[in-house]
């Protein structure tokens, strides 16, 4: 327990008496005591204990950027919608269709994502080695989804995830979306195959095959996921050939490569791989952990920054959650979502956006809505994702500031400055009391008023599939001064144009503009 400086004095001046003078006697202190009492009473009264001081103004650097290696691409999720359509999800009771047109695409619109990252079945296209089925529920479904991701300007990272049983000599040990046999990584007689296939799918997907289609908004390929049992140096030969492919079709400038797609440890291993980490444009990894995580998870990001700084490659955190509570407690995101951005982090993809069935089992608790059982229930987790998501500028800066490294305690805050005068300001309040925030944001040059977007754990969730905007109060000497609820996250944001496949850049600059080296 922490006592009042001037308690502390009172008990000080006695002990000194006591110790150094031996004047005071036993009755003389019993004399004393009532009126020290009072007047340590009446000082109590004037500055009590519960009082605390105001946090000091926390100040913005603008030439400091702390993203690694490029910008700050933006955050955005695991999306495996189309999935509603595989026969065990319709089992269960998926109504895929309808489902799909008044639950799923308006809540993925309303996120606003400028990144997804989706699973990859490659039995939905070639169950066999005799041909391609491109037209079948799976892959129907497969469209409509890069259709809606195309519209709401949302890049596409796609995983090989799963491979039919041809691929590989080894018995199946895998499951597909189907729940029948599947490999994860094919054996070294089937590499050349695996490259193949990719081709052969990116072509279709991209419309060099005649196909009508034009996904140009896939720019990112890997696989598999996590490795899954494979040592990271199998990656080497595949990839190599997968790189030379890809310029030889024409699309080395549009579709990059990212990896190792597995957690912390395989990252680094990855990384000093010989020959592995020239074939990769991004780096990726997985961080799932149980409450408190922050402090492991913020060295784990330092060690991985502090070892792949030189390589000029990004590193993006494509999926993580918190494994006690999951998605169906929000208050998890923020801290992942602050701390990831101010240790350099360039893109954070959360872990899920809804409850589905993959290879496993139903997984109630990971996604930001229910699925069938549920009525497709938008969670809390919706919401915070919804208001981080859609008001993060793309391709922004993460500035730099006097509390980016914990040193406020109660409070996490993240800086981002984007093009054309975008700004977004990410403030959590840890505490269960309200925070005086006070934020000079110094040379950065607000042009459009600040919205202001809150989840307060105090109040009721919204009816809509977004949370309000609020004017945020003006700023006074470009210092952004508000009181941010307890347990409240708040995000102060520019209104940012909504973003169209129309305004899609070129073929040929999209990897560019995310960050690749």
């Amino acid at each position: 327990m922490r006592f009042p400086h001037h308690y502390i004095a009172i008990h000080g001046i006695i002990l000194a008496q006591s110790e150094h003078t031996g004047a005071i006697t036993m009755i003389q202190c019993r004399v004393m005591r009532p009126a020290l009492l009072l007047l340590l009473f009446t000082l109590l009264t004037l500055q009590p204990v519960a009082a605390q001081s105001s946090p000091a103004v926390i100040r913005v650097d603008q030439q400091r950027h702390l993203t690694l290696n490029g910008p700050f691409v933006g955050l955005g999720a695991e999306d495996d919608s189309n999935l509603l359509w595989s026969g065990p999800n319709r089992a269960a009771g998926a109504n895929p269709a309808y489902d799909t047109r008044h639950y799923v695409n308006p809540r993925l619109s309303a996120l606003r994502m400028p990144l997804v990252r989706k699973f990859i079945d490659v039995s939905w296209f070639a169950p066999t080695p005799n041909g391609y089925d491109w037209d079948n529920l799976a892959m129907q479904a497969l469209y409509a989804n890069l259709a809606l991701h195309y519209r709401n300007n949302t890049q596409v990272m796609l995983t090989i995830w799963s491979l039919p049983p041809w691929l590989s000599a080894n018995a199946p040990t895998y499951r597909n979306t189907e729940r029948q046999p599947a490999i994860a990584f094919p054996d070294p007689e089937h590499e050349e195959e695996w490259v193949e296939l990719i081709i052969d799918l990116l072509r279709h997907l991209y419309g060099m095959d005649g196909s009508g289609l034009h996904f140009s908004n896939i720019t990112y390929i890997g696989g598999p996921n996590e490795l899954e049992s494979i040592d990271a140096s199998r990656l080497v030969r595949p990839y190599s050939h997968l790189r030379t492919r890809l310029a030889e079709v024409g699309l080395a400038d549009r579709v990059a490569l990212f990896g190792p797609d597995s957690f912390v440890e395989e990252l680094l291993i990855a990384h000093n791989t010989p020959g592995l980490s020239p074939l990769l444009d991004v780096y990726d990894f997985h961080y799932y952990a149980a409450a408190p995580f922050e402090a492991g998870y913020t060295a784990a990001i330092d060690r991985l920054v502090n070892a792949t700084a030189t390589s000029g490659k990004q590193i993006w955190l494509t999926e993580f959650g918190e494994l006690s509570s999951k998605n169906d407690d929000w208050r998890s995101l923020p801290i992942f979502v602050i701390s990831g951005m101010n240790h350099g982090l360039a893109a954070l993809l959360v872990w899920n956006v809804q409850d589905q069935i993959y290879n496993t089992s139903n997984m109630p608790a990971w996604g930001l809505w229910g699925v069938y059982e549920s009525g497709y229930a938008l969670k809390p987790a919706y919401y915070a994702w919804q208001m981080l998501a859609a008001h993060t500028p793309r391709q922004g800066s993460v500035y730099g500031h006097t509390c980016d490294r914990g040193q406020c305690p109660g409070l996490r805050l993240a800086v981002v400055g984007g093009s054309g005068g975008a700004l977004s300001i990410i403030a959590y309040n840890l505490s269960d009391s309200a925070y005086p925030l006070e934020l000079d944001l110094g040379d950065i040059e607000v042009r459009r008023p600040l919205g202001r977007y809150s989840l307060d754990p105090s109040q009721p969730l919204p009816r809509s599939l977004a949370i309000p905007r609020e004017a945020a109060p003006p700023l006074e000497g470009n210092i952004l001064r508000d009181t941010l609820p307890p347990g409240a996250l708040v995000v102060y944001a520019t209104d940012q144009p909504r973003y169209t496949a129309s305004a899609q850049a070129k073929a040929g600059t999209q990897s560019l503009s995310f960050g690749i080296k």
